[in-house]
């Protein structure tokens, strides 16, 4: 069974008799506990470690850091390195272990202490637990959720929840035409297809192109998690290949990714690690030339916004919502996901090799990159939508 099965038969046995009696046991004790948020708003994360989704969830956070929320976080993490993303103001819950370990009575206490809130609005994302919560929330309480990429597997396991969320987030057009076509498959009306809405993530983009120093090597540049999606092996074998043809580049990993390439192609990777420093992942990004990506399946990364804000030339697979935004020859190259492993390797290293060749046309593309991040990745509108969206119900 899969993980996403797993959590497909949870969501199934959370409305069970059962599970019922005994959530409604939690939400007596939870509506007894002496707890009183302020600001009513409550937010779900799984985790506070180095990754895109949580440096986004600590963005969102921060957007409402004048109400201190309380966010809880319902899985271990495997570091500390974005805890402090997630601000000084909010009240941060770290206790995975009850909330996973005492289900289902974790649920019924959460849920009791949430509605007994008036006006209070939950939020989360990527978390079954939070999916858990949903279907025991009271009328009253507003609910939504944040969809980063359409195929990881929490767009199955929140389905059976679907119309109890008040409002559904995702980051780019594709996941929410995919989002739209899965409710209509699954024969839901089309006022819950309504309720979702697009807000693009942002980064921060400098005020002026960042001028990159001709080197004798061009650095190419991975920066993520090790996870099977990422197919961070065919970077790898791309920095193999591009040794064994002479090339004149260095491949550098960023991240938790080390088991995740061959033994033998390690020796022709630079791996530094997982970097919670955001000045020196900057500084990284300032001296790449091209960042590699080859994942099976994405939302929109926010490794590419970073990157072409830095005015580095991405080389991807064509996937989730990466073709929005990255037009192939212009600001980036774009590989065939569906290519076999090979023909991705083959076709990277022919543009790695293309670029070695010519820095002209790389030069052109790097001001490209940042042209369209100085254009479509700027925060202004990040937290007014999002703030718009929560306290819709409530004000501010």
């Amino acid at each position: 069974m899969t993980a996403t099965e797993k959590d497909l038969l949870f969501m199934k046995l959370n409305m069970s008799l059962p599970v019922k009696v005994l959530v409604a046991i939690g939400k007596l004790l939870g509506r007894c506990l002496p707890l009183k948020n302020p600001s009513a708003l409550f937010f779900f994360f799984p985790f506070y470690h180095v990754g895109g989704a949580e440096k986004v969830h600590g963005a969102i956070v921060r957007c409402f850091s004048a109400h201190s929320p309380w966010v809880f976080f319902t899985k271990k993490s495997v570091n500390n390195g974005f805890f402090s993303l997630f601000g000084n103001k909010a009240r941060l819950f770290d206790i995975w272990p009850l909330l996973k370990y005492g289900y289902p009575l974790s649920v019924g206490v959460m849920a009791g202490v949430v509605n007994r809130h008036k006006d209070a609005v939950v939020f989360g994302s990527n978390s079954l637990f939070y999916s858990l919560l949903v279907g025991h929330l009271a009328p009253s309480v507003r609910v939504i959720d944040l969809v980063h990429a359409f195929g990881g597997g929490s767009e199955i396991f929140t389905l059976p929840v679907a119309n109890r969320l008040d409002a559904r987030v995702a980051i780019n057009g594709k996941t929410v035409s995919d989002l739209k076509e899965q409710y209509r498959e699954a024969g839901l009306p089309q006022a819950l297809a309504e309720r979702v809405v697009l807000i693009e993530n942002f980064v921060d983009v400098p005020a002026n192109y960042p001028v990159k120093e001709q080197q004798a090597q061009l650095k190419l540049l991975y920066v993520g998690r090790g996870s099977e999606e990422k197919r961070v092996h065919l970077v790898g074998r791309i920095a193999s290949r591009c040794r064994q043809l002479s090339l004149p580049v260095e491949v550098i990993i960023v991240g938790d990714a080390l088991q995740a390439v061959d033994g033998a192609d390690r020796g022709a990777c630079t791996f530094l690690g997982e970097l919670a420093d955001q000045v020196e992942l900057l500084r990284i990004y300032g001296e790449a030339d091209l960042l590699l990506l080859t994942s099976i399946r994405e939302g929109f990364p926010m490794v590419i916004m970073e990157a072409m804000a830095q005015g580095v030339v991405p080389v991807s697979t064509d996937v989730g919502g990466i073709p929005t935004h990255v037009s192939s020859g212009h600001n980036g190259w774009l590989v065939s996901a569906g290519l076999s492993e090979d023909g991705i390797v083959e076709e990277m290293v022919a543009i790695v090799a293309r670029m070695c060749r010519d820095r002209e046309p790389l030069n052109a593309m790097s001001v490209a990159a940042y042209e369209y991040a100085r254009k479509n990745f700027c925060g202004e509108r990040f937290c007014s939508s999002y703030r718009s969206l929560l306290l819709a119900a409530g004000g501010d």
